[in-house]
């Protein structure tokens, strides 16, 4: 059941996301690259992402309308469209939850009470507006970490990877890292070139690593799985991490994969965002009966609606395995600013505190139309979700 949510600045956006794996043979070679700049992809003109006060006083917005970000620990929820902590007035009844321990409630009128800064919470659990503290890694305040190229990539585990670092890198400060798997087929450059996070935003405020599969010709799947912890203690060890903040994506086998991480390495990674995945044996759907996921995560799940490569089938498998890991209901809210077809996200509600699953079910004629490839929307989408945390 889909439900619409009316509010006087817009309307509401959790800050929760639905992840899904993707996967299957790719794209013919030359057609998966996505037109324009930044991974823009053919075929409609991409979200945006702007200026609506978040949770602790920040400014991320997603098309205009207020965003709540859930914490490591707690959700922060900004109910009939209150604004978020930190502001003086809100709507009718609203209230605002902060997490890690911390929490900001909102009287009958809706205002909320917060610090000069807008912060919430942040007595409670050391961080602000129901956000998890940080949690730098053991590669804070190590100089010149080596990097790699495409050209000439790190390894570990027998995959190639590279990183790219934020604008004006401080060794001494814990950045957020993205993980983005590229699709089968596709040369290590794929996810710099084409996932959309060189742009402005993320490539001043997240560390960036771009992996690719042990074999390119058959994709991510099982036998890549092994590789994730080495991969992911080799980029906490080697670079300054705020460990609450690993992000992971990808598409086709590489949003298998995501999909995958987010379950066996949910202890690992706060949220995931698979697109386009397929069926991977081992890794089964049922949820918890044939697997024991580890943590929690929130999902972005990413399906073409007429998906021609794996088909659409997968996608709603996807969504329904993290819908039920975190205990979602089966009411949905469309999510602002993105409600065309080119995305028609939206998010389930009830879901377990701070881990929301969002499901975009998308009509973007990405890779020579056939609806299969990463769509424009997603990088905007996910940088102001992913930011609010």
């Amino acid at each position: 059941m889909k439900k619409t949510v009316l509010a006087t600045c817009g309307a509401l956006f959790l800050g929760s996301l639905v992840l899904g794996a993707c996967g299957g043979s790719d794209d013919p070679a030359g057609s998966n690259s996505l037109a324009g700049s930044g991974g823009r992809a053919s075929g409609g003109a991409p979200s945006t992402a702007a200026g609506s006060t978040a949770v602790g006083g920040s400014t991320v917005g997603i098309g205009g309308s207020v965003v709540v970000g859930g914490g490591g620990q707690g959700a922060a929820q900004n109910q009939a469209g209150a604004p978020a902590a930190g502001s003086s007035t809100g709507g009718n009844a609203g209230s605002v939850s902060g997490g890690s321990g911390g929490s900001v409630s909102g009287g009958a009128s809706g205002s909320a009470s917060g610090g000069a800064s807008g912060s919430a919470g942040s007595s409670a659990g050391g961080g602000s507006g129901g956000k998890a503290p940080v949690d730098p890694s053991t590669g804070c305040n190590k100089a010149n970490p080596a990097t790699g190229t495409s050209g000439a990539p790190l390894k570990v585990s027998g995959h190639d990877y590279y990183v790219k670092l934020p604008t004006n890198y401080d060794p001494s400060k814990a950045y957020p890292v993205m993980m983005m798997f590229n699709p089968t087929g596709n040369p290590i450059s794929w996810a710099e070139s084409n996932a959309g996070f060189e742009t402005t935003g993320p490539k001043e405020a997240w560390i960036r690593a771009y992996p690719t599969m042990a074999n390119n010709s058959s994709g991510w799947g099982a036998s890549d799985v092994a590789f994730f912890d080495p991969f992911y203690q080799q980029i906490i060890s080697s670079y300054c991490v705020d460990k609450a903040r690993v992000f992971a994506g990808g598409e086709s086998s590489g949003g298998d994969f995501a999909s995958i991480l987010g379950c066996e390495y949910g202890d690992k990674i706060r949220a995931t965002a698979p697109g386009a995945t397929k069926p991977v044996s081992g890794y089964a759907l049922d949820v918890p009966t044939k697997r024991q996921c580890k943590g929690k995560v929130t999902a972005v799940v990413i399906h073409g609606k007429n998906d021609n490569v794996v088909t659409p089938a997968n996608g709603p498998k996807t969504r329904d395995f993290y819908a039920a890991l975190n205990k979602c209901g089966t009411t949905t809210t469309p999510v602002a600013g993105y409600t065309d077809t080119l995305s028609n996200c939206v998010m389930y509600e009830g879901c377990d505190a701070g881990h929301p699953v969002y499901w975009c079910n998308h009509t973007d004629p990405n890779y020579g139309n056939t609806n299969h490839g990463w769509p424009a929307f997603a990088n905007k989408f996910l940088w102001a979700l992913f930011s609010t945390y």
